[in-house]
């Protein structure tokens, strides 16, 4: 409805300055957000409008109240409830990137061990489109059996040969490494090589890769575990400790001991879960557990 809305409004002007944005419709489809460009650019300008409109009154009462020429606060807000709307533009238009990454991360994380199983379906000597259709009935593989699904709905509802439903998942992938992967396979096919030998090869040649980021995760860990506990921890005691000194000789216990229990109770924790937030980020394995 919004959606619609947004684009009644502002569909003619998305259609201007959509070519200034060519690379957006293959973010989108790699994003797998399931909208044109022109509804996404109008999307994005009605959301940057409703952000102006709904901000410029709070900046411009903040500023009158503060500063008490209303002129020059009424100019003032509309300055700078102008940065709003043009931040609110390039976070909705980077949107499909970062989700292009997160799917990518996803799909990568899962790569190895999918297509290990796939290696030993593919050993059996089922044909290609059976072995893919058996091997998206295990949901375990998570994203890379949604990207392998796609291909097996590409071939039993639109009709295509699964050479075809290959190559449409090559271009729609976001994952460069099972971009590669699919490649590789419809080089394979073509060329009257052996599915399972190639199957097997790039298998290990993912474990190789999946090792090695394993084996700098946990350098990486190494490091942030020393200074969590070294500017954290024993900051935080240190801290309390001089603190505490402090207000023994100074008799100011009140402000102090205030400032303790905000280090204990709310700093200590927010940088615990910041710091467990970065760990989670930095894993090779991505959200896949």
């Amino acid at each position: 409805m919004i959606s619609k809305y947004a684009f009644r409004l502002f569909g003619d002007l998305a259609k201007k300055i959509e070519p200034y944005f060519p690379e957006l419709k293959e973010e989108l489809r790699k994003a797998d957000l399931r909208i044109s460009p022109q509804e996404y650019i109008a999307n994005a300008l009605f959301a940057s409008l409703l952000s102006f409109i709904v901000t410029l009154p709070f900046i411009a009462l903040s500023i009158s109240i503060s500063i008490g020429a209303f002129l020059f606060s009424y100019l003032m807000s509309i300055t700078l409830a102008m940065g709003l709307p043009i931040t609110v533009f390039l976070i909705y238009l980077n949107y499909p990137k970062s989700i292009i990454k997160e799917r990518e991360k996803k799909i990568d994380s899962y790569l190895p061990f999918s297509t290990l199983y796939f290696s030993s379906i593919v050993s059996s000597g089922l044909p290609l489109h059976k072995a893919i259709k058996m091997f998206v009935e295990f949901e375990e593989h998570g994203s890379v059996a949604e990207e392998m699904k796609k291909i097996v709905n590409d071939v039993e509802f639109y009709g295509l040969d699964i050479l075809s439903a290959l190559e449409r998942a090559v271009n729609r992938t976001p994952s460069r490494k099972f971009r590669e992967f699919l490649y590789g396979i419809l080089a394979t096919i073509r060329s009257g090589g052996n599915l399972f030998t190639f199957v097997k090869e790039r298998t290990a040649d993912f474990f190789i890769d999946y090792r090695r980021k394993l084996s700098e995760f946990s350098h990486s860990m190494t490091i942030y575990t020393e200074i969590y506990l070294v500017a954290v921890v024993l900051g935080t005691i240190f801290f309390v400790i001089l603190t505490s000194v402090i207000s023994a000789l100074g008799g100011v216990v009140q402000n102090i001991l205030g400032l303790q229990l905000f280090m204990i109770f709310v700093f200590l924790p927010m940088i615990s879960i910041l710091f467990l937030f970065l760990v989670k980020k930095a894993q090779p394995i991505g959200n896949r557990f």
